[in-house]
């Protein structure tokens, strides 16, 4: 099977994949959550070691009498192929054949999940390594969306109309937007305060300095009277 051999590489893909997609496969950390991986085994695609969305089964007659059956998501045997000349996977031979697997197309949209917008921001939390206790206002006001749940779990054939119609939660790039915009707010707020400080402490320097000026004509006056009474004597 043609899947990625450096693990590294695989999670670091893995990690930048949209977990549900209506065209891409499906993140399969996000699958395994709630689904026995032995259930798994037969439903990766064999390029991107993903869970195969709208399988489709290689069915070339250059490896016909294979007892493996070959699997790959749609979009992902689509964007090889055109990547690489039409040529198959597999062998690397021309004429690549393949049909929809309705079996495995059943078996994935069947999958019992949790909501993915609820995943990525769990996954976000866990990367992030969000810190408890005592948070500044801006901190706060940018990581609104972080407590917020949805407590969603069906088949992968509902989510896209859950994601439509009935989640509570935006998703995660969208937190990343609006968590942009208000850090940019709160920044503006905080620099109009100390422009307002800088304003008092400058008008309290120009009163301290009045009244230096003040008590520095004072001191000249006595020091004046002081001498005349002096001449006086």
């Amino acid at each position: 099977m043609l899947v990625l051999d450096d693990e590294g590489e695989d999670k670091n893909l893995e990690n930048e994949r949209e977990t549900f997609s209506s065209s891409g496969c499906y993140a399969k950390a996000w699958v395994l959550l709630t689904n026995d991986s032995q259930k798994l085994n037969n439903l990766f695609c064999c390029l991107c070691n993903q869970i195969a969305n709208n399988a489709v089964e290689l069915q070339c007659n250059d490896h016909e009498n294979v007892e493996q059956a070959y699997l790959a998501g749609e979009e992902c045997l689509q964007t090889y192929l055109k990547q690489n000349n039409e040529k198959c996977p597999i062998g690397q031979h021309d004429h690549c054949e393949f049909s929809k697997s309705k079996i495995t197309r059943q078996q994935v949209s069947d999958l019992l999940v949790i909501c993915p917008r609820q995943y990525d921001m769990q996954k976000e939390q866990s990367n992030e390594g969000i810190k408890t206790g005592e948070k500044g206002e801006c901190e706060n006001e940018s990581n609104w969306n972080l407590t917020s749940q949805c407590n969603f779990k069906g088949k992968i054939k509902e989510m896209k109309d859950h994601l439509d119609k009935s989640c509570q939660l935006i998703s995660i790039h969208q937190t990343f937007s609006l968590q942009i915009v208000l850090l940019v707010v709160c920044i503006f707020k905080e620099l109009k305060e100390m422009q307002t400080e800088i304003k008092r402490l400058k008008a309290n320097d120009d009163e301290k300095g009045k009244q230096i000026q003040q008590l520095n004509r004072q001191v000249n006056d006595l020091q004046h009277e002081s001498v005349k009474k002096d001449l006086q004597i």
